[in-house]
């Protein structure tokens, strides 16, 4: 198993857009633009992921509302972050898969449209190099250039926001794509969402529906 699976589409090529992602989790605005960190050569490699999502009460680093890159800096080598996605909070879906190896689950809905949330712990990831760095590197090990990459707004459990980072493209099967993801160096862990449709016009509202529901937790 290597990064790139987990990023790009298994058996097609992507040709890069720009879509306008920006504000698909409901915030209605990017993130502060922050300097970009220096590329790293060497690409993580993912373990098992965690298997259990932590709650509300049991997060260690819930006072911090809001969790920029350059707040991963503060977090310990023990944080877990994770998604606190609800099935039942997503209407209109069905979850129609889970892969507990590469901490994957899958989600449907009516019109074809087909949602990949993985959480999973890294190795071979420097841990000083921060969390913007580290999210770069997640995508340009999949190929995808960084000075495409735009950023993304997803809500907190704790009521603030989480940077990450997206792009967006038109596959060679005729399919769409958009993934949204973000590397935590110090932990040694990603999130990563990733929405397939099978046109334009869908992608956007469909790419919505998952990120207002897969809240940031970090225990």
């Amino acid at each position: 198993m290597s990064i790139t699976s987990r990023i790009t589409t298994a058996g097609t090529a992507t040709v890069i857009v720009v879509l306008a992602l920006s504000g698909c989790a409901g915030t209605g605005t990017t993130a502060p633009g922050t300097e970009r960190a220096a590329q790293r050569s060497s690409a993580p490699k993912p373990t098992q992921a965690p298997t259990e999502t932590p709650t509300a009460a049991a997060t260690a680093d819930s006072a911090t509302k809001d969790l920029t890159f350059e707040d991963g800096d503060a977090l310990s080598a023990s944080t877990l972050p994770a998604f606190g996605l609800e099935v039942s909070a997503l209407d209109g879906w069905e979850q129609t898969g889970e892969d507990p190896t590469t901490g994957s689950r899958e989600y449907t809905n009516a019109d074809g449209s087909v949602a990949t949330i993985t959480q999973q712990r890294l190795t071979d990831l420097d841990p000083t190099i921060g969390d913007r760095a580290a999210t770069e590197q997640l995508f340009t090990a999949a190929g995808l250039p960084a000075d495409r990459l735009e950023e993304q707004l997803l809500p907190t459990i704790t009521g603030g926001t989480a940077q990450f980072l997206s792009i967006a493209g038109h596959n060679t099967d005729g399919s769409w794509s958009a993934t949204v993801a973000r590397a935590f160096a110090k932990p040694g862990a990603a999130l990563i969402v990733k929405v397939r449709t099978t046109s334009q016009e869908a992608l956007r509202p469909d790419l919505h529906d998952i990120l207002v529901n897969a809240q940031v937790v970090v225990a």
